[in-house]
């Protein structure tokens, strides 16, 4: 995680002598469509599954450019997700059920932070391609019923993720685009009480939950 940090940095001082450089500043709403599955560690990873679930965002978006095809944009979101989560062979009492699946909706504020680099097609049209970090705050502790004491997914984690993808803009003003936004650390967490290793044993086991998400945007730029 340390790595990642300076990592960061570097490109927010590379996003910084970018946008002192920038010839062109455009901005504009971005809204999207994404797909988001949970994936897991810790003990009892293998007890867990996900689907995948849809959700929406939307926001102000800015692009810094050069004449050298090099840029940046940066866009604050409001995110709205579906959060799944399947267990395996849930235990109620002294009944073993079925896989039980709860679905939860998760909403938080999203910053990403994009390096782009474009190639003109014409006076009406470019390609780009972009990566870079995105840093998510939720607005709302969360948590899902039976997995462990207190919120899964708490306003005080911060939910570091990154994207890359690329899009084409047309027209000067309307962009169009497909990521992907893989987590980088943990979105949030259970602890879960007393759960049997052995037979005659119990102990606490943690389990950490990641999200990955699918996205397709669009954006109008002024």
């Amino acid at each position: 995680m340390k790595k990642f940090s300076v990592l960061c940095l570097s490109l927010l001082v590379a996003f910084a002598g970018l946008t002192a450089k920038a010839q062109k500043f455009s901005y504009g709403i971005v809204a999207g469509y994404d797909l988001t599955k949970v994936k897991y560690s810790g003990d009892m990873k293998n007890n867990f599954s996900s689907d995948n679930k849809s959700g929406w965002y939307v926001g102000p978006k800015i692009v810094f450019s050069t004449v050298m095809g090099l840029g940046v944009d940066a866009s604050l979101q409001y995110s709205q997700r579906k959060l799944n989560i399947t267990q395996e062979g849930y235990i109620n009492g002294n009944n073993v059920l079925d896989n039980v699946s709860q679905s939860q909706t998760y909403r938080t504020i999203e910053i990403p932070i994009n390096l782009r680099y474009s190639i003109g097609l014409g006076s009406s049209a470019s390609v780009f391609a972009y990566t870079g970090p995105q840093f998510g705050f939720a607005l709302q502790n969360m948590k899902f019923n039976n997995l462990g004491t207190g919120y899964n997914f708490s306003r005080e984690n911060l939910n570091t993720t990154w994207n890359i993808g690329a899009g084409v803009r047309l027209f000067k003003h309307l962009e169009a685009s497909v990521g992907y936004n893989f987590a980088i650390g943990k979105a949030g967490k259970a602890i879960l009480n007393g759960v049997g290793v052995n037979e005659g044993e119990s102990q606490d086991l943690e389990l950490k939950y990641k999200t990955n998400t699918f996205q397709v945007q669009l954006a109008y730029m002024f």
